[in-house]
C-alpha cells in the first residue's frame, strides 16, 4: 500500500523551490522596478501571494464572511450556479481523489471562503504592475476534509494512498480584486492532499485561467503567534502559467 512519505519528503524541495522563485520576483522587482516585471524563462505568466495580516484570533466583536457571501457577493452566483459549482466539486473529488462525502462515512464536505483577517494579497504580477500594497485576492470554494480518525484510503488518481484525520482537498477560486479594474479570477483544485502539521502545511493546486491556461500553485501557510497573543498569517504562494514551464525553455545549467 502506498503511504505519504513520498508527499512528506517533497516538502523541502518544494520550500526550497518556492524561496528561490520568490527570490527572483522580489530581485527583479527592486532591480528593474515595478513597471518592468517579467515572468521567469520558461513561463508565460507568473503571480506572486503573501498573506501577513495580524489579528486577534479571539475576538468576539468579529464576525467573517461566510461561504454564501464568497458564491453570491464575491463571485455573483444564483442558487442555480452555486448549485452546480457544487456538484461540479464533487465530481472533482470523486475523480481525482475517489471520495464521495455523500455515500462515505469519516468525511466532511462543506464550502468556505478565507478569512479577510489574513491580508492575503497578490504582490507581484508578470502581467501588470502592483503597487506595494497588494491586491486583495478573495478566496473561496468547497472543502473536503477526512474526519475520520483512522484516516481513509483514496481512489482514483491516488489508489491506494493512505491519508490520516484532518487531511483535506480543496475546489475553489481566487478572486483578485483589481481597483479600476476586471477581477482576475483563477480557478484552482487540489493536486494533492493538503497535511496539516504543528509548523504549518504546504499546499499544490492545479490552476486554469481563460486567457493563460493551465497553471500550477505551490505555497505553504505557516501562522505564528505573537508575543501579545495576536496571529500573524504567514502565507507564501508562487503561481505560474503554464505550471512547470516550456521544458525548452527554462534555464538549465547545461546550456
Amino acid at each position: 500500500m502506498k503511504n505519504l512519505s513520498h508527499i512528506r519528503t517533497s516538502v523541502n524541495t518544494l520550500v526550497v523551490a518556492l524561496v528561490l522563485l520568490l527570490a527572483v520576483g522580489a530581485t527583479t522587482a527592486s532591480a528593474q522596478g515595478v513597471t518592468s516585471q517579467q515572468p521567469p524563462a520558461g513561463f508565460d505568466t507568473m503571480l506572486v501571494y503573501l498573506g501577513t495580516g495580524v489579528f486577534d484570533p479571539d475576538d468576539p466583536d468579529y464576525e467573517a464572511p461566510d461561504a454564501d457571501y464568497w458564491h453570491r457577493e464575491i463571485m455573483e452566483r444564483s442558487d442555480a450556479d452555486i448549485a452546480q459549482n457544487r456538484a461540479d466539486a464533487l465530481a472533482f473529488f470523486a475523480e481525482r481523489f475517489g471520495l464521495d462525502p455523500e455515500t462515505q462515512d469519516g468525511l466532511a464536505f462543506t464550502d468556505f471562503m478565507v478569512d479577510p483577517r489574513l491580508e492575503y494579497r497578490a504582490y507581484v504580477s508578470s502581467e501588470v504592475p502592483i503597487p506595494s500594497e497588494g491586491w486583495v485576492v478573495r478566496d473561496g470554494g468547497w472543502n473536503l476534509t477526512v474526519t475520520d480518525p483512522d484516516g481513509v484510503t483514496l481512489g482514483g488518481e491516488f489508489a491506494g494512498t493512505h491519508v490520516p484525520e484532518g487531511a483535506f482537498f480543496v475546489f475553489g477560486e481566487y478572486n483578485v480584486d483589481v481597483p479600476d479594474g476586471e477581477d482576475i479570477v483563477i480557478h484552482y483544485r487540489s493536486g494533492s492532499a493538503i497535511l496539516p502539521t504543528e509548523t504549518g502545511m504546504m499546499f499544490l493546486c492545479d490552476l486554469w485561467h481563460p486567457e493563460w491556461g493551465d497553471g500550477l500553485a505551490q505555497g505553504i501557510s505557516a501562522p505564528r503567534t505573537l508575543e501579545d497573543g495576536r496571529t500573524q498569517a504567514n502565507i507564501r504562494n508562487v503561481l505560474t502559467f503554464p505550471g512547470l514551464g516550456d521544458p525548452d525553455g527554462v534555464p538549465s545549467s547545461t546550456d
